[in-house]
């Protein structure tokens, strides 16, 4: 039997472990703090799960897939990880993100509709749509529940054979497995400097109370204006994120305390799109990191000098979504069933796939 060491247990290291156990390798996952844990990219209370990624399909099918898999996993353990309430797409400008969407959208037969903003405004209990030329709405996104989810196929792991293992794992360490994966979200560029190009930045992310009829309502991103979030769920309130460039940070150190200037500019859009959450109270806050890839794609690439040692991360604020599908094809990788796709390459990355909202800037 084929041994493995995953480094990291948020989605993308524990999607890994689960999957290798799969298919029979003998798994050891080791992660520094707790699955789920704050400090991490998977750590947050939701994430949006979406199949819109301008004209890159290989991201669209990806989180297709990966969206039939969280659901089947849910539906397996009676879980509550998923909330099928929809993302619509705001868009300020013809021919931007959303258009480039629709087309990668009919390209592979996912549903969608493109609406004209006042028929957009059903969707809120208030939404100004005076300066939208449109919105795309794809009815079969929806939110997930990011820690549970992340704590979810831990323990589905360690029921397939994984060993979770408590502890910090560096390169001097040498790890013993015939592959050692490391997945370890914003801590892959510390790691191995010399390869790997992330930055690890800041986001605060905010949650307003609103009354009972924002239950249900649809997750959403504008893309121009780079804030994303989602109506009330599980009464956390509703979430409006600033995915505006933010400071680079040490995950370990951060204290994570919101910022004054992050509320505001929550409070002034939320005000703005959504005029009923005017005078909302803030009720939550979440401070949390992206790990930026320089051009959004992510990484899965050998390590240059150590053959059974495989680099994944690069996540980029749109990664979480895609856990388990992405698992599938890191591991098909490692067997040796399909080479890695040359924009996953480790080494100097030009361009931007815009793959997330805020990527240009």
């Amino acid at each position: 039997m084929s041994s493995a060491v995953v480094v990291g247990a948020g989605v993308f290291g524990a999607s890994t472990a689960r999957e290798l156990a799969l298919r029979g390798w003998d798994v050891t996952l080791v992660e520094q703090y707790a699955p789920g844990t704050v400090r991490s990219a998977s750590g947050g209370d939701t994430r949006l799960s979406r199949v819109a990624h301008g004209e890159a399909d290989w991201y669209a099918e990806l989180s297709r897939v990966a969206r039939l898999q969280w659901l089947e996993l849910q539906e397996s353990t009676g879980t509550r990880i998923w909330e099928p309430v929809g993302v619509a797409w705001f868009a300020r400008t013809e021919g931007g993100f959303e258009e480039r969407s629709r087309a990668s959208l009919d390209r592979i037969g996912v549903p969608y509709e493109w609406l004209a903003p006042d028929e957009a405004a059903r969707l809120y209990p208030s939404l100004r749509v005076d300066d939208l030329v449109g919105v795309l709405f794809e009815p079969e996104a929806g939110v997930l529940h990011a820690r549970r989810a992340t704590q979810l196929l831990v323990s589905l792991g360690e029921a397939a054979g994984v060993r979770l293992e408590s502890g910090r794992r560096v390169p001097d360490d040498d790890p013993r497995g015939d592959v050692v994966v490391w997945a370890c979200g914003p801590w892959l560029a510390s790691l191995f400097p010399e390869h790997v190009d992330v930055k690890v930045t800041r986001r605060d992310v905010f949650f307003f109370g609103a009354d009972a009829t924002w239950r249900g309502a649809p997750g959403f991103c504008e893309y121009d204006a780079a804030y994303y979030g989602h109506g009330e769920i599980e009464g956390l309130g509703v979430k409006v994120a600033p995915d505006l460039p933010g400071d680079e940070i040490n995950p370990d150190t951060l204290e994570r305390m919101p910022l004054q200037s992050w509320q505001q500019a929550a409070r002034t859009y939320a005000a703005h799109r959504f005029p009923a959450l005017a005078e909302a109270p803030v009720i939550g806050a979440r401070v949390c990191q992206y790990d930026l890839s320089s051009d959004t794609h992510f990484i899965v690439d050998r390590h240059p000098e150590r053959d059974s040692w495989w680099l994944v991360g690069g996540g980029s604020g749109h990664g979480f979504k895609h856990g388990p599908a992405l698992a599938e094809y890191v591991v098909d990788c490692i067997e040796g069933k399909r080479e890695r796709e040359p924009f996953h390459a480790l080494g100097e990355r030009t361009g931007d796939a815009g793959l997330r909202t805020a990527s240009y800037g």
